[in-house]
């Protein structure tokens, strides 16, 4: 409990108490004694609201204790019971209130006292439960009010989530319709290159030029369509890298289609990174399948000759991690200690279910 509620609890306890020894001269020392202990017992009105009102009904028949009573009812009120454990509880109160239990052989049932018994007993029965009942629909009008909101914030993030895919689904067929149409000029240029040069060396680099433009203008449709590259091609990728890679260990097996497309991202932009940054040096590329990961590690050797640092506004690296860490997976990118540098990388791959 918070100590606001601690603080309630215990000014509660302490009016009880002093309502107690305030009447003390109008009751036997037994009935003090049991009117202290359930004035202890308030603190668990709210846990047990029955239990507790039903120990407080004989000190409303002393006549003169009427706190217990009324906060047991008023918690039981504002509890989630029934409805009709509630009007129960009023109408126990109100007879427990009304009858002259103490001088009950003797009393005199004159009309003015009887109406007034009536007025005082419906006023304790009914204004602790009308206010137990008010403080329960305002608890549930509060909660309702607070799932409103999260519904609200919910709808709102889901707006803004399609607001940003249908921008980011515009830009990506901008990106398509420009970029395919330059990289298909550059391949038809590269073929007519190809078929007009005398050299041979000239007509063979023309002719992977054009291939190369093909093969870009191929991987962004796909892109487009979401629908990227996977690990069977990883040796063309490989292939096409050249004396970079120096060693090649390819074991993934089957893994879900996102997966692959990640880790063939991961190997080409580590490739990119090297051939950019480390001119000269040697690779090696390992994509294995250990248990329910799939290891993808890239490690350069050191260049041959200092190469300038790499620029600080690349999103190379940090869209791999992004990447990795949207399948659950990591990815660590850090220089080795003989001047080389490793990209490693681990992806969950999910167990097929029956």
């Amino acid at each position: 409990m918070t100590r606001r509620t601690w603080a309630v609890e215990a000014l509660v306890v302490a009016l009880a108490v002093a309502e107690v020894l305030a009447t003390r001269a109008w009751l036997k020392p037994w009935m003090t004694a049991g009117a202290l202990a359930v004035a202890g017992a308030l603190v668990l009105r709210k846990r047990f609201p029955r239990t507790v009102l039903a120990l407080a009904l004989p000190t409303l028949a002393t006549g003169v204790l009427w706190l217990p009573s009324l906060c047991a009812l008023h918690a039981l009120a504002a509890s989630e019971r029934r409805r009709g454990e509630v009007v129960a509880g009023s109408a126990a109160v109100a007879v427990v209130a009304f009858v002259p239990w103490r001088d009950l052989g003797g009393y005199v049932w004159s009309l003015p006292d009887t109406v007034l018994g009536i007025m005082l007993a419906g006023l304790l029965a009914v204004a602790p439960a009308a206010l137990g009942l008010l403080g329960r629909a305002r608890a549930e009008l509060a909660a309702r009010l607070a799932e409103l909101a999260l519904s609200r914030e919910r709808e709102r993030r889901y707006a803004a989530e399609q607001a940003a895919l249908r921008e980011r689904e515009r830009l990506a067929r901008d990106v398509h319709d420009t970029a395919a149409h330059h990289l298909s000029l550059i391949s038809l240029r590269c073929g007519a290159l190809a078929a007009t040069a005398e050299s041979a060396p000239y007509r063979e680099e023309a002719a992977a030029l054009g291939e190369l433009g093909r093969r870009a203008a191929a991987d962004l449709r796909r892109a487009i369509r979401h629908d990227g590259p996977g690990l069977d091609r990883l040796p063309e990728l490989l292939d096409a890298a050249g004396d970079i890679v120096d060693a090649a260990h390819l074991d993934a097996g089957d893994c879900p289609p996102a997966v692959q497309h990640t880790a063939y991202r991961i190997v080409q932009e580590a490739l990119t990174n090297i051939r950019r940054h480390a001119p000269g040096a040697s690779a090696d590329v390992s994509v294995r399948r250990t248990g329910g990961l799939l290891r993808i590690t890239v490690r350069n050797t050191p260049p041959p000759a200092p190469c300038p640092p790499p620029d600080e506004g690349g999103h190379g690296i940090p869209g791999l991690r992004t990447r990795a860490a949207a399948l659950g997976g990591t990815l660590i990118a850090a220089p080795t200690a003989d001047g080389g540098f490793t990209v490693d990388a681990a992806l969950p791959v999910p167990t097929a279910t029956g």
